[in-house]
Parts: C-alpha cells; sequence; structure tokens
C-alpha cells in the first residue's frame, strides 16, 4: 500500500505526474480512451483519463460512476478541480458527494466545495449556508484524508469576501470547542489560515497579511 497515496501497490505504475501531463496534451481530448483508461484501475491511467476526458456530454450520472471507484487522494482531487468543478450543477453534487460515507467519494464533495470557491469573487448566501452546514457536518469524520478536505474547504471558503470570511471564522473558532477530536483539529487548522486573511484594494479575494503584496498595506 502506498503510503503518500493510499493506493494499492499493484495498481501504481509508477509514470511521474510530469510525464502524465505531457502525453495527455499530445493525446488531446478522447472519450473513448479515457474510459478505457479508467476502467484499466491503475492509479496513473485514471489520472491520465481525468485530463483528456471531453466535459461536453458528460452527465451527473456518467460522474457518478467514476467517483464511487476512486481510491487515492489525488486521483480525487484532480477529478473535483478538472471535471466536476466545470460541471453547472456543482451544489447538486456537493450535496451528494459529501455526505456520503465513502473517504473518497465524501472527499470529492469537499474538494468540490474548495475548487469551486476558489473561482468565486462572491458566493449567494443560500450556497454559502449549504456549504457551512456540509462542513460542519463532515468535521467530525476523522479519517485523515476527509478532515484534510473539510479544512481546506473552509479556508477557500473564508477567502471569497469579508462576509464569507466572517462566517468560516466563526464556524472555525466554535469547531476549536467542539466535543469531537476532529472537529477541533478542523477548526484549528482552518484559523490558523484564516486569521491571517486580508482584504486589499488590488485583490478581490483576501489574502494572507504575511504576503509580499499585503505587506505594503500592514507593514
Amino acid at each position: 500500500m502506498s503510503k503518500r497515496r493510499g493506493v494499492p501497490d499493484e495498481t501504481v505504475l509508477g509514470v511521474s505526474t510530469g510525464d502524465i501531463r505531457k502525453l495527455a496534451k499530445k493525446l488531446g481530448e478522447n472519450a473513448l480512451l479515457a474510459e478505457q483508461l479508467w476502467r484499466s484501475g491503475f492509479h496513473e491511467a485514471q489520472l491520465l483519463a481525468i485530463l483528456i476526458a471531453p466535459l461536453a456530454g458528460k452527465t451527473t450520472e456518467h460522474l457518478s460512476s467514476w467517483v464511487f471507484e476512486i481510491s487515492s487522494w489525488d486521483v480525487c482531487d484532480q477529478f473535483a478541480k478538472r471535471l466536476a468543478e466545470k460541471l453547472n450543477n456543482v451544489t447538486e453534487l456537493v450535496s451528494l458527494w459529501t455526505v456520503d460515507d465513502a473517504l473518497y467519494v465524501r472527499r470529492c464533495g469537499l474538494a468540490l466545495i474548495a475548487n469551486h470557491c476558489m473561482k468565486q469573487h462572491e458566493m449567494e448566501e443560500e450556497a454559502c449556508g449549504m456549504f457551512i452546514s456540509l462542513i460542519e457536518h463532515t468535521s467530525s469524520d476523522d479519517r485523515q484524508h476527509a478532515k484534510q478536505a473539510c479544512c481546506w474547504a473552509l479556508r477557500e471558503l473564508g477567502k471569497i469576501d469579508t462576509q464569507t470570511h466572517e462566517i468560516a471564522v466563526n464556524l472555525a473558532l466554535e469547531l476549536t470547542e467542539a466535543a469531537i477530536p476532529s472537529s477541533v483539529w478542523v477548526g484549528k487548522c482552518a484559523y490558523k489560515e484564516l486569521e491571517l486573511l486580508v482584504k486589499i484594494p488590488e485583490r478581490r479575494r483576501l489574502i494572507s497579511r504575511k504576503s509580499k503584496t499585503a505587506s505594503r498595506y500592514y507593514d
């Protein structure tokens, strides 16, 4: 078992991520090949499948058939970033995947929140409320790859604007006082970054006060 990825060694080919990306550029989009690569079950083949899978024509059902077969955090995160985040029904997928008990389905839902938040300059109150509720719910999951993604989702939500930042900080502080150890861990993990975030004129999203850009205003 690969400790870094949490994936069985027999499914790892030993191809570098850089080489996979180069091959994906040469191959271009190819739906049939992507499906064949995914079904092979090999770790690197699935990463390549994600990179060459055409988004056009993909349905929620098709994506769901892939997400339940993910067995490593890096395939999970690439799947969320490269495919799921580009669909129009992100909030629907988040609501389905985040509450699932399967580790990498849940992580995919949380990674989808994080990636979606990275692209936002503002967020509707309803979507923000749903994300916060799901993050709070999943913070009780003590599996390492779940709680790391939970912290990631909360941090990215807090970077959108001053309003989401306040909401994220409040939840992080609440979690630090929870009775559940994993929730405490998520709260402390998120607050460590959230407490340093500031708003500066030339950026729509919040950035760390320790960054070079922010230091011009806060030193």
